[in-house]
């Protein structure tokens, strides 16, 4: 066994237990009486019809709903325009397959349903790669995990084995598997298993520690084929651990809850929810920082976090957990929006102990915008050699726009970036003209070259909710990378022609 797997394994019997926890609420119980028990709830599905993880809705997508090993739908619903549907259903296990002209075939295969209240449920539906092949999902059979299984997790051992079956002539592209969670793109997911360009993983095992999942849960497998099609298969398991003496847990300090608003989608993104503007991407990214009691020897060590989210300020439902070695969280829900004010809070975990939650932090997701060039216009013949570039915003989504720009002799190869590279970024500006703060005088760089090509375009646009301390970003172009993780161009990109 590595020495890694030792750490992990003694992280978690340092910090499991169920007996002498010093005390903590559970997040949502206020204790209080004579509150009138809410309204029953139908069993169902509450579901979104998403693009990508973190991206837009898929409109006007139909959802036929099976139950489990039959062929005759029960119910047919359709997506709205924020991608969500729901359905009341009586409880058990069915089948979701969705489908939409000019996109991939998705199926989520055993969601259960219990007996009271709604599941939710995202539906990953891609457009299709090539709208001429096969838009079936694939066949996707999960071998050695059964529902109702119980697993030891001290021996870091779920064995199971993935067998995809796309229409011909598409191959299989992706194959995930985790537990706790639909597993898709790391940025968003974390860890996970993933094998490429494969149709059977052979006989693997994966090991629960790093999934910081106790009691019970799920195993999740998604397999994804060349046009996007789509099949997850669920299993619902138990992870059990042997338990110590006692923990005394601290809450942890949560330092970040911060709202990106991406105007392009990112490809990446490839495991869950909406609510995004069309065709971008929106989540909020938390950081906190762990906490322990070292008056006491051996310290108390937590298994893994537990992530809430409100949206009222009072009422908190988790939405995911961790592994006590992470203190990140990216919530890609598809019921963040725009202008929608959302409350986090994270709580230390041992088995079913909790500790006091932590600290409360909210954000409200900008509007997405664009920017958009002017002038020089493309394709402009002779520009002055200390050309005034303007542009304009489709819309102002907070008090603080921040604006960059980039210049590319297409002769040399040259990048020139505006304004003194230390004060990179014009604030609520529409214009800047060449060289106006001095910072090429005296270089060749003063005016441009007479009879030269350049291309130009904004590298930064973004907006802040507070210039100072940032709950919310917008993004419209990154070219540095500063914000969205793989980098954004801008929408334009001009050329033109400086007067010989």
């Amino acid at each position: 066994m590595s020495r890694t797997r030792w750490l992990l394994i003694f992280a978690v019997l340092l910090g499991l237990a169920l007996v002498s926890c010093s005390g903590g609420t559970p997040p949502g119980d206020d204790g209080g009486g004579g509150t009138e028990p809410p309204e029953a709830v139908p069993p169902g599905i509450l579901g979104y019809v998403v693009e990508a993880n973190a991206g837009a809705a898929v409109v006007d997508s139909t959802i036929d709903i099976y139950p489990a090993g039959t062929s005759t739908p029960v119910a047919t619903v359709s997506s709205g325009s924020d991608g969500s549907f729901t359905v009341d259903l009586d409880p058990g296990a069915y089948n979701l397959v969705a489908h939409k002209e000019g996109y991939a075939g998705s199926q989520v295969l055993n969601v259960r349903v219990a007996e009271d209240g709604k599941t939710n449920l995202t539906i990953i539906q891609r457009k299709a790669f090539h709208p001429d092949w096969p838009t079936d999902p694939p066949q996707v059979t999960l071998e050695k995990v059964e529902d109702g299984e119980v697993y030891d997790g001290n021996f870091g051992y779920v064995p199971y084995r993935i067998v995809a079956n796309p229409a011909a002539p598409l191959k299989t592209d992706l194959i995930y598997a985790a537990l706790g969670k639909t597993p898709g793109a790391g940025f968003i997911t974390g860890f996970r298993e993933i094998f490429v360009s494969i149709d059977d993983t052979g006989d693997v095992f994966l090991d629960p520690i790093p999934y910081g999942v106790v009691g019970p849960t799920t195993f999740q497998a998604v397999v994804y084929d060349t046009n996007g099609n789509r099949t997850q298969v669920n299993r619902y398991i138990e992870i059990t651990f042997p338990f110590v003496s006692s923990v005394d847990l601290v809450a942890p300090e949560l330092r970040m809850a911060m709202a990106f608003t991406l105007n392009k989608g990112l490809a990446f993104f490839s495991a869950s929810p909406q609510a995004a503007p069309e065709g971008g991407n929106l989540y909020v990214q938390l950081v906190w920082l762990p906490q322990q009691d070292f008056s006491d020897a051996p310290n108390d060590a937590p298994y893994g976090y537990h992530i809430y989210r409100s949206f009222d300020g009072e009422n908190y439902e988790r939405i995911g957990t961790v592994f006590g070695f992470y203190n990140s969280y990216i919530d890609a829900s598809p019921e963040l929006a725009p202008g929608r004010t959302t409350w986090y809070k994270v709580t230390a975990f041992v088995g079913e102990i909790e500790s006091e939650a932590s600290n409360v932090l909210t954000t409200t997701p900008l509007d997405a915008f664009d920017v958009f060039l002017d002038a020089p216009a493309d394709n402009a013949m002779d520009v002055s050699t200390t050309p005034t570039f303007t542009w304009h915003a489709s819309q102002t989504v907070s008090n603080y726009h921040y604006y960059a720009g980039v210049l590319w002799d297409t002769l040399t190869g040259e990048s020139l970036f505006w304004v003194d590279p230390t004060q990179f970024t014009l604030v609520n500006q529409t214009e800047w003209t060449w060289n106006e703060d001095g910072a090429y005088t005296g270089s060749p760089f003063e005016t441009l070259q007479k009879g030269h090509s350049y291309e130009w375009q904004l590298a930064l646009a973004y907006a802040l909710d507070d210039p100072l301390h940032p709950t919310a970003v917008s993004v419209a172009a990154d070219g540095f990378g500063l914000w969205a993780p793989l980098g954004m161009e801008s929408t334009d990109h001009f050329t033109f022609t400086t007067a010989p």
